[in-house]
């Protein structure tokens, strides 16, 4: 039996019958049995963002680590299955050391740091770092939308394709997606640069990029940004990005038809009421929409 990839094989049913015999008789296929049984009660957790939030900074400041027990090493085909199991939470370990964090269209995730700062994922988004080198650099690229609660310490600093943020120990929220980025500072001090300048936020101090690229100032209302709180709020940002915001919150698909998505829009809508979400967008905007079906919808003008 070739053990290099006989569980893929396996896995696949491209094994024969001598195989299949003598893999099933053996007590590796017993256990991963038990594994496989086990991923199939998996189920994909709902969180209460800021409940979930302030739980995790509660942990991270009471958990002392365990004493190293002894490793057993584990047969090659365990090591699949855990990277199995890892993989279905949006979890991966890409060359040992590069860790993925990423959230799916209507979820988000908190996740903890090595050296304990907190990330909690906006829909549709992901966070990449070295996990060997972190603790040195602290240093991470985010795709997306994303609230940070940083650990004080050495400057911590987020990459993005439309500039860099870089702080010390604060509270912040990023956005950035297509050309757009938008940076809000809740505590401390937060640094933001692109390729045309550089701008020091304090707290309750926001940018936001331009058509032209450059950052215009803000104020930042609240103690945290409004997704965690249930709904996402915009202030004069293109019908397009809306759209775009709505597709992400509650996976879905809106067709926007002969409708001007260049239309500026103020508002908000709320993460747990579609209907309610679509009239508070499109009514004021006279805009009507369709229900195709439960996940595609149609807009028009009225």
């Amino acid at each position: 039996m070739e053990k290099d990839n006989f569980l893929g094989r396996w896995l696949a049913d491209d094994i024969s019958e001598e195989e299949k015999k003598e893999f099933e008789n053996s007590k590796d296929y017993l256990a991963y049995k038990d594994i496989l049984k086990g991923v199939e009660k998996f189920e994909r957790p709902v969180f209460d963002i800021e409940k979930g939030l302030e739980n995790q900074k509660t942990y991270n400041k009471t958990y002392e680590k365990a004493s190293e027990s002894k490793v057993i090493k584990p047969r090659f085909w365990l090591y699949t299955a855990a990277a199995v199991v890892v993989v279905l939470f949006g979890l991966r370990t890409v060359f040992f050391n590069t860790i993925e964090v990423s959230t799916e269209m209507a979820e988000t995730k908190i996740w903890t740091l090595p050296e304990n700062s907190v990330v909690t994922l906006n829909a549709d988004s992901y966070i990449k770092y070295d996990k060997k080198a972190f603790a040195k650099n602290r240093t991470l690229e985010l795709n997306g939308e994303a609230f940070f609660d940083v650990e004080k310490g050495s400057s911590f600093t987020v990459k993005t394709k439309n500039g860099d943020i870089t702080v010390l120990g604060t509270e912040f929220n990023v956005y950035s997606r297509d050309e757009h980025i938008e940076v809000h500072c809740f505590e401390g001090k937060v640094q933001v640069s692109n390729s045309k300048e550089t701008v020091i936020l304090t707290p309750g101090k926001a940018i936001k990029s331009n058509a032209e690229g450059t950052l215009d100032s803000n104020e930042v209302k609240g103690s945290k940004p409004s997704w965690m709180q249930g709904k996402s709020t915009f202030n004069k940002v293109t019908l397009q990005q809306l759209i775009k915001e709505l597709e992400r919150q509650y996976d879905i698909n809106i067709t926007t038809n002969d409708i001007d998505v260049n239309r500026l829009f103020s508002g908000f809508f709320v993460h747990n009421d579609l209907d309610k979400a679509l009239k508070t967008c499109f009514e004021p905007m006279n805009i009507s929409y369709v229900f195709n079906n439960q996940k595609n919808i149609s807009l028009k003008n009225k």
